[in-house]
């Protein structure tokens, strides 16, 4: 979009600084408590939901030249998941985006991330934690062993290490809760 704005003669768009286009998970969670403070909590996704996490959203110095250029490339306020904000875009993309699914990875002792935060709540939601961090995005001493526990339990190698087959049978035992409604 820039080089076509640019063989124009038309000014260059740049996001507004350094949390305006991707953001860390702990980017998010300074975010959020700035625009909270700030009495606009709507204006920053909850951490770990945030399109700027997924490199998909950003904050633009030029909204006006961003819907006079950008519809090519995908970039168009009215596409926008926060229309309340001028200078926010979200990329609407062309053909199929691939969001990488967070069970698609491997975790162990010492990872960190927002997949670690949800991986506790299921652990939660199954009894095998008693709570739940609100920002514990740590993969530490207490998560293996609740982990190996589960993995146990499941007829599953009791490593600790949660990679794909650990994250389907969470998902299916967390899902096998809700169904049961317990």
């Amino acid at each position: 979009m820039n080089i076509a704005r640019r063989k124009k003669g038309l000014s260059t768009i740049l996001p507004n600084g350094p949390q305006s286009s991707y953001r860390t998970f702990l980017g998010q969670v300074a975010m959020k408590a700035m625009w909270t403070r700030a009495g606009k909590p709507q204006n920053a996704a909850t951490p770990g939901t945030s399109n700027h996490g997924w490199g998909l959203a950003v904050d633009a110095n030029n909204p006006a030249g961003v819907n006079a250029s950008g519809a090519p490339y995908g970039w168009q306020k009215k596409w926008s998941d926060a229309p309340w904000e001028p200078w926010h875009f979200k990329w609407a993309g062309f053909g199929i985006v691939i969001r990488p699914k967070y069970y698609e990875r491997t975790f162990k002792r010492g990872d960190k991330g927002y997949a670690i935060v949800r991986l506790k709540r299921k652990l939660a939601t199954l009894k095998y934690r008693r709570r739940v961090p609100a920002y514990g995005e740590w993969f530490d001493k207490k998560t293996v062993g609740h982990v190996k526990k589960f993995q146990r339990d499941h007829g599953l190698k009791a490593d600790g290490i949660v990679g794909p087959v650990t994250w389907r049978a969470l998902n299916r035992a967390v899902k096998a809760k809700k169904k049961r409604g317990k």
